[in-house]
């Protein structure tokens, strides 16, 4: 008899400084959190799950409620979707989904990175600049690895060839700027939506964050802080964020893999 995958998730969220509210929302499993988040828990993948972090823009309307919305329109649809709905499909509909809102909250934006997970199958989605990363111990230490793809003007120039890698480096400020995410405008036209698969293996971690987590530490400071096993490194990470100059809502899910 096969042996049913479990994932063990921690999850941490915490108000940027000098913000009246989190701008950020989270969705673990079937629920959805915003503002203090602190929760831990084990489940198994026999059946669909999913974890999700959104991130309302900051000059957008009503960020607060841009994150949350986004994550309930994803739950929405997520309660009458197949196991084999292709995730591209599944987040065009939470588009128009948040499109609607457009007549209330016109302008209204957040990003969005999430996994569903099925047994050991993983598929990793994003649309914006919120990000997914995968973890993994060997002898040689802790190893990260950036499953998600910003969608920014930089990324988007380095794909047409407009610019190196190397030269990246030196990029301005505005090339930064995002050129996919959610939208309450019906006349707002430009989404893409990227997607990756994977096979998990025991002991493997895939971290889920807000840009608050990897605008100030890097990716290597992330395996090495995020390599451990306790809830404790979540607050690590958050204290070292901050000690690092980050401002900005933070949000991080974690989830490890193994089998019964």
């Amino acid at each position: 008899m096969g042996t049913t995958p479990l994932i063990t998730f921690y999850a941490f969220s915490q108000r940027g400084t000098g913000k009246a509210r989190n701008e950020d929302a989270m969705l673990l499993d079937a629920h959805i959190h915003q503002g203090r988040v602190r929760e831990h828990g084990e489940i198994d993948t026999s059946r669909p799950r999913y974890f999700a972090v959104a991130d309302g823009v900051a000059v957008s309307t009503s960020p607060h409620l841009a994150s949350r919305l986004l994550l309930e329109s994803l739950q929405a649809r997520l309660c009458t979707a197949q196991a084999s709905t292709p995730l591209p499909t599944l987040l065009h509909q939470v588009r128009h989904d948040y499109v609607a809102h457009s007549g209330t909250l016109l302008g209204m934006a957040a990003t969005l990175v999430g996994v569903r997970i099925v047994g050991s199958k993983v598929g990793i989605f994003n649309v914006g600049d919120s990000r997914a990363y995968l973890l993994h111990s060997d002898e040689n230490g802790p190893h990260i690895r950036l499953l998600s793809r910003d969608h920014s003007v930089l990324n988007d120039m380095m794909d047409d060839g407009d610019i190196t890698p190397e030269q990246s480096a030196d990029a301005a400020s505005f090339m930064y700027g995002l050129t996919s995410l959610f939208v309450a405008d019906p006349d707002h036209d430009e989404f893409k939506v990227h997607v990756v698969s994977h096979e998990w293996l025991p002991g493997e971690r895939l971290l889920l964050c807000s840009d608050g987590l990897n605008e100030v530490l890097s990716d290597t400071q992330i395996a090495m802080l995020l390599a451990g096993h306790s809830e404790d490194d979540l607050l690590n990470a958050c204290k070292a964020s901050r000690r690092a100059g980050g401002s900005d809502d933070f949000s991080v899910i974690v989830l490890t893999f193994r089998n019964t």
